[in-house]
């Protein structure tokens, strides 16, 4: 994978990332417009929904920049696919708490609602991220077969040394 098309898909996972959190935004602001059952959904909905929006407009800002050094460009993809496995703990942890609530409260109470609002963002977290993480994986793996490309000045040196050596 180029980097120009790493970041690219990059940048669709972002604006991805930002219409859920809008469409999360915007579920929870519907829910307090009007009296229901799944209130309980509005907490977890807009705190959700801001997390994703923050975290696709940062992706967005980062993914401008076209020039960079190998090794750098791959020791940040290493930290990129490290810090996957925390963002999948907690996400997993969320939907677990979210499930516990579902499973511990009846329907139509507001803790239910809550932990059904946990299972649903959880799970699309859990998603978005997991495609991120393939993305970024493949990218790595691409980085890695690249050989690092030494100074080319060096190189001319000692050809010319070579050439100009007595037989």
């Amino acid at each position: 994978m180029t980097p120009g098309r790493y970041f690219a898909e990059e940048r669709r996972g972002a604006a991805i990332f930002l219409a859920a959190g809008l469409a999360s935004l915007t579920l929870s602001l519907a829910l307090a417009m009007r009296p229901t059952a799944y209130r309980g959904m509005i907490p977890a909905l807009a705190f959700f929904g801001i997390v994703e929006i923050v975290v696709g407009l940062i992706v967005l800002s980062r993914t401008t920049r076209r020039a960079f050094d190998l090794e750098k460009e791959r020791a940040r993809v290493r930290r990129v696919i490290a810090s996957f496995r925390i963002y999948k703990v907690a996400e997993t942890v969320v939907l677990t708490a979210g499930l516990t609530l579902m499973m511990l409260f009846p329907r139509h109470t507001p803790l239910y609602a809550a932990g059904l609002a946990c299972l649903l963002q959880a799970s699309v977290l859990l998603v978005l991220d997991r495609f991120a993480e393939r993305r970024a994986r493949e990218y790595a793996s691409d980085l890695e077969s690249q050989p690092l490309r030494a100074s080319r000045r060096p190189a001319a040196l000692g050809r010319r040394r070579a050439r100009n050596r007595p037989v």
